[in-house]
């Protein structure tokens, strides 16, 4: 497998390491596997991901809550920071906004425990994530967000696929116009499988594990 090292087009500070390959997720079969390692969780990455996010919600969007997915959180503790900073323009000057992370239960479904529950029952909610394939993830978060009384505002991630879930728009840093040959399939419809080649590694929001 190759390593490329991508730069956003805007900001040379935030970078992706990507591998190309044959790489298979719970979700889907991908063409190359997108690493945001660094960006998860060195500071100044993390802080500069976070900044570029919030310029598209600190001035149309009242967020109270950020739910984060795929270990984001530290990308989240930094984007409610910006989308709360001091400026007159600002929909969330001076807000405290929540940070939190939902659980898996024993049949794979997200909950919230019930100290968790006030910080997004009525509340405005961001769902922060690190990528977006299918969709498959984020259209569980909706729903959780949903069930437990939010009002999902939008939705950010590093990378997406999709341009929208359900009706909610999908804001990114990457998008496969950046990675050159990047595709992603249902793993039935898999091409490369098709053809026999065989899978490299499996992968998650954690990283990959060779094969």
């Amino acid at each position: 497998m190759n390593a490329l090292h991508i730069r956003h087009p805007n900001n040379p500070k935030m970078e992706v390491t990507v591998y190309d390959g044959h790489f298979a997720t719970r979700h889907s079969h991908n063409t190359h596997y997108i690493d945001i390692t660094r960006m998860k969780h060195e500071h100044t990455m993390a802080r500069e991901a976070a900044m570029w996010l919030a310029q598209r919600y600190a001035y149309e969007k009242g967020v109270d809550t950020i739910v984060c997915l795929d270990g984001s959180e530290v990308i989240g503790a930094f984007l409610a920071r910006h989308l709360a900073k001091r400026d007159r323009f600002s929909v969330n000057q001076d807000k405290n906004i929540n940070v939190i992370t939902p659980e898996y239960d024993s049949n794979g479904q997200l909950i919230f425990r019930d100290n968790l529950t006030p910080m997004v029952s009525g509340k405005n909610v961001l769902i922060l994530i690190s990528t977006v394939n299918s969709g498959k993830t984020v259209a569980r978060s909706l729903e959780c967000v949903q069930y437990y009384g939010g009002q999902v505002q939008g939705i950010a991630a590093i990378f997406t696929m999709l341009e929208q879930v359900g009706d909610i728009p999908v804001y990114s840093l990457f998008t496969p116009a950046d990675i050159p040959g990047y595709a992603s399939y249902q793993p039935k419809q898999c091409p490369m499988c098709q053809k026999g080649q065989r899978i490299d590694a499996l992968a998650n929001s954690f990283g990959f594990s060779q094969l």
